[in-house]
């Protein structure tokens, strides 16, 4: 018996941003689609409180749990917190009809949050210390970006999902890599004024060597993953670690023309999208691997065994 991921549910409530919204600040569809990939993305109201956005993809699962007292752990990851304190987790988890014994903390790994999520959580479940736990990666991103910045402004996305993990006998041990370097926490960081300074040339470099590596970890030390999914950062980072696993036979996912950079979020996301699309069995081994600022890395690969989106 080991964890493994049984649920899982989104929310991107707010407006969609078509590349046009850029035109203003110099930035054409063309351009933005040649350099990134990116059609479109989703941004929150300015005013929607995050606690309130994760719970929106909280609740759901809880709803379909026959028992949700047994969620023993409430990890929110999210780059872009409202507050330093209290933290968002303990609103979110009385948001979505959690109990009051459940164990509640706040990450933030940026674009490798839901990497380092997953890990923590399907720790505590097979050291036996939860019989489930709830990992929410929550961003409202644009709220962080300076949107007169035509270097970044258009790159990144809001929004969220859940994913619900649980014990059970079909499920094999995962299998996780992770690692950091702060002495490279200058490539990707907020400014003193405001916005998000990214050092284009070396996080592509950084990035695809990064998740490669951790893909390659991830199918070293099976069992396979049978669908890999990477952080949705940029088209052409995807398509050079692609073009690395290609070898390795796994299904590639690529989801970025509407998911966007949604840092933590953006892996949950377009899992999630696949699923909904049909496009994926809805049993089988998920390789998610990110890159992020810190700069911090890591892969997991976990099997996964969810409800039916397409026959609910």
């Amino acid at each position: 018996m080991s964890a493994g991921i049984v649920d899982i549910a989104t929310a991107k409530p707010g407006r969609t941003i078509d590349n046009d919204h850029f035109e203003p600040i110099g930035l054409t569809d063309e351009w933005i689609r040649r350099r990134t990939g990116i059609v479109s993305r989703s941004w929150l109201p300015d005013d929607a409180p995050l606690a309130e956005v994760a719970a929106e993809a909280c609740a759901p699962i809880v709803s379909r749990m026959t028992d949700p007292l047994s969620v023993g752990a409430l990890i929110i990851v999210s780059t872009t917190p409202e507050q330093r304190l209290p933290g968002v987790a303990q609103r979110v988890a009385h948001l979505a009809g959690l109990g009051p014994s459940v164990l509640t903390f706040d990450m933030n790994a940026a674009c490798c949050g839901f990497v380092y999520g997953l890990i923590s959580g399907l720790a505590l479940c097979d050291a036996g210390q939860a019989r489930s736990v709830l990992v929410c990666a929550v961003e409202a991103m644009s709220r962080m970006v300076d949107r007169t910045d035509g270097r970044t402004a258009f790159l990144f996305a809001d929004g969220c999902a859940s994913v619900l993990l649980e014990n059970r006998a079909e499920f094999t041990g995962f299998r996780q890599v992770a690692g950091c370097d702060g002495t490279q926490d200058g490539l990707i960081r907020e400014t003193d004024a405001g916005g998000i300074h990214l050092d284009g040339p070396q996080v592509f470099v950084h990035a695809v060597r990064r998740m490669a590596e951790s893909a390659q970890y991830l199918f070293d030390h099976g069992p396979a993953p049978t669908v890999l999914v990477g952080h949705q950062a940029n088209a052409r980072i995807l398509e050079q670690v692609r073009g690395i696993v290609a070898p390795l036979g796994v299904r590639f996912v690529n989801r970025i023309e509407n998911v966007a950079n949604t840092s933590s979020a953006s892996i949950p996301l377009a899992f999630a999208e696949e699923l909904d699309a049909g496009s994926l069995p809805t049993a089988g081994r998920l390789g998610a691997v990110a890159y992020g600022a810190g700069e911090a890395w890591g892969g997991v690969s976990v099997d996964y065994r969810v409800p039916d989106a397409t026959n609910p």
